[in-house]
């Protein structure tokens, strides 16, 4: 879980665009499987740091501030899985010659609960983050700027790890932060 906290912003952001980058280099056509793909590991990368900050800082607050874990994990899981199924499920029968006449049942209530679990762990990670920065419980006006800066996340990660940073080499002394 520390790996996250600990990468410097520039680190992070390159995991976030270098995929993308690489398939512009090498001239690797965008087609479906190659976008899902690239959104697999732009999802798994992105919600696993959100995690990493949103389970630390939920840890450092005192316990009567600290919210369970289940629902925040699910919410991040769920979209991973929905996008999962879609590539393993979907994307054969749209990729072939001839595409299904319609989609399946399960797809909208997935996407919506994967939504959701997308606002949710954005949330948590923000509300979380900004209490344990602030020292007190804190309301959507203090942390709506770090709420809008996930949605932006190739830039927002660029934004907040410094800060994610700062307070983690503050909170745990002994974690042989490199700091350079």
């Amino acid at each position: 879980m520390t790996f996250f906290l600990r990468l410097r912003h520039w680190e992070l952001f390159l995991m976030l665009v270098l995929p993308t980058v690489l398939c512009f280099m090498f001239r690797i056509p965008f087609r479906g499987l190659v976008i899902a793909s690239i959104a697999l590991f732009l999802m798994i990368v992105l919600f696993a740091w959100m995690f990493s900050v949103g389970a630390w800082s939920n840890a450092q607050l005192p316990a009567e501030r600290r919210r369970g874990l289940l629902l925040y994990g699910a919410g991040l899981v769920l979209p991973i899985v929905y996008l999962l199924l879609f590539i393993i499920l979907v994307m054969p029968k749209l990729e072939s010659a001839t595409p299904p006449s319609q989609q399946p049942l399960w797809i909208l209530p997935m996407h919506m609960l994967s939504m959701a679990g997308v606002f949710y762990g954005i949330w948590f990670t923000a509300k979380q983050f900004k209490s344990l920065q602030e020292n007190e419980d804190a309301d959507f006006l203090i942390f709506s700027s770090m709420f809008f800066l996930l949605f932006i996340f190739p830039l927002g990660v660029w934004i907040i790890q410094p800060s994610v940073n700062q307070l983690y080499a503050k909170l745990d002394p002994g974690s042989q932060f490199r700091d350079d």
